[in-house]
């Protein structure tokens, strides 16, 4: 599991707190100001548990305005209720078309169904705000960004440029690292796809030692060579690999970040640009990538894909068969021809929140947010959803101390054995799910998630993603039974 640091937001203390509200009544008064600027804080400083919090008081004021209004649905966006959020964007624009705090809650609504014309759309009309500037032209960049279209994001940069120059800010360096990577691609498009198929079936390769459950792929790069690829649905790239391969491949190299994850070490990151990259019968051009020195790639020459080329088709994954199927976005139909309806065990909604992402339900907790991460042997569980909701129930001596390898190395954290997850109505039973504070990486994503689902999950069944339709369907396998607890890994 690997993750991209993004430009931090504002820091920003909360300075205000609201008393008890005493109980509404037809004609109260518009919240107060200050609740929607200490609301505005909560959110920039990536609080979004105290965001939601607060936005419930001030929507609990009948007469709260538009932009109030606007802002509240960001924070119940950030808190993960997507569909909630949605209705108050809607309502909000119905009565201030132009509203940017709308639109900019409308446009991360399009970046999670997949649709990034919708995104570049409603995010052009979210640049104006305020307060939220700056996630704007961060979302618009990266919609744009998976839109492909290189002059969207010359534009984009001179747009940004001017934003924060009126603001008397610097340019994060994400833009100067994006257009570094761009440059000389002038009137082209990025992920460029050349050939027509229906169907492709792609070898999945598994690791030598069968403790790791990462399932692989071969890709073709710049006419070179076929190298293996993770298949990593928690890394929002299309394509990351590793300093070797680059060398190897003679990549000239911009920029410089660093990559958090699992693990304690941080990892720098490097930027280039792959002219091709195959795979079966197709090819995309101008292909930007990641390097980067994560631990997985520790002395080897390999990469990871992730959720930026997923999502460019609707996949299924059988661990069985040792294929990755896919089918073409637009045509949903093919794959869902291929699916045994009378042998499906989960059918249910898959975001894409940066990464793919599930609601699930742990151990009786409620329902939340979590990362589907098909690299990852582990499921883990933000801390503090952890303490206020699973903690309380448990044993004391059944939290015990466990090791966890990730993108930064190990890492200790509390385990847990014998939990159940529920998704939709499949229950896991048996887990092992590991405490970890998740706020880095919500903070990199810009929402609250409780925790990670790993691939112990979703390797018992025929796994299916839908990114047209925003489905995960898990098929079970002819005359096997569903696993009751939690392979050894």
């Amino acid at each position: 599991m690997r993750k991209r640091a993004r430009a931090a937001g504002l820091l920003l203390p909360a300075l205000f707190f609201l008393g008890q509200a005493p109980a509404p009544r037809g004609n109260q008064p518009a919240p107060p100001q200050k609740g929607v600027n200490s609301l505005e804080a909560l959110i920039l400083s990536d609080s979004f548990r105290d965001a939601d919090k607060l936005a419930a008081e001030i929507l609990a004021y009948p007469a709260a305005d538009a932009r109030s209004q606007a802002v509240c649905g960001l924070a119940v966006l950030k808190a993960g209720r997507i569909g909630e959020a949605e209705l108050t964007f809607n309502k909000v624009i119905s009565l201030q078309p132009d509203n940017p705090e709308a639109h900019l809650g409308l446009g991360e609504i399009a970046r999670i169904r997949n649709d990034p014309d919708a995104a570049v759309s409603h995010l052009r009309r979210a640049v104006p705000s305020p307060a939220f500037f700056e996630e704007a032209l961060r979302q618009l960049w990266e919609a744009a960004w998976d839109r492909g279209r290189v002059s969207d994001l010359f534009e984009i940069y001179k747009t940004a440029e001017d934003r924060y120059a009126r603001e008397s800010r610097p340019l994060p360096s994400w833009f100067t690292n994006g257009l570094a990577q761009v440059q000389g691609l002038d009137g082209r498009r990025l992920f460029e796809m050349e050939g027509r198929f229906e169907h492709l079936a792609v070898p999945l390769v598994t690791n030598a030692d069968p403790r790791i459950r990462i399932r692989m792929i071969a890709l073709e790069l710049n006419d070179k060579g076929e190298y293996l690829f993770d298949i990593d649905s928690a890394s929002e790239d299309f394509l990351t690999v590793s300093p070797l391969l680059a060398e190897e491949l003679d990549l000239p190299l911009t920029g410089s970040s660093t990559a958090t994850g699992v693990g304690t070490a941080a990892s720098a990151v490097r930027f280039s640009v792959l002219d091709k990259v195959e795979l079966g019968g197709i090819a995309f051009r101008n292909v930007p990538v990641m390097v980067s020195d994560i631990h997985p790639f520790k002395d080897l020459k390999k990469g990871l894909l992730g959720t930026a080329l997923l999502k460019r088709f609707n996949v299924t994954i059988d661990v069985e068969a040792k294929v990755m199927d896919l089918y073409p976005l637009e045509r949903p139909e093919l794959l869902a021809a291929r699916i045994d309806r009378s042998a499906v065990a989960a059918d249910v909604p898959l975001y894409l929140f940066y990464a793919t992402t599930v609601e699930a339900s742990m151990a009786g907790a409620p329902p939340a947010l979590y990362i589907l991460d098909s690299a990852a042997a582990a499921n883990l569980v933000d801390d503090a959803f952890f303490g206020e909701h699973l903690k309380p129930k448990l044993d004391p001596a059944k939290i015990v101390r466990s090791g966890i390898q990730g993108a930064g190395g190990a890492q200790y954290v509390n385990r847990v054995d014998g939990l159940s997850i529920a998704l939709g109505s499949l229950a896991f039973e048996g887990q092992t799910v590991h405490e970890f504070p998740m706020a880095g990486l919500n903070a990199i994503g810009g929402r609250y998630l409780a925790g990670l689902l790993g691939n112990p999950l979703l390797w018992p069944y025929r796994v299916h993603m839908n990114f047209r339709a925003g489905r995960l369907i898990l098929e079970k396998y002819p005359d096997r039974p569903a696993p009751a607890k939690d392979p050894v890994l």
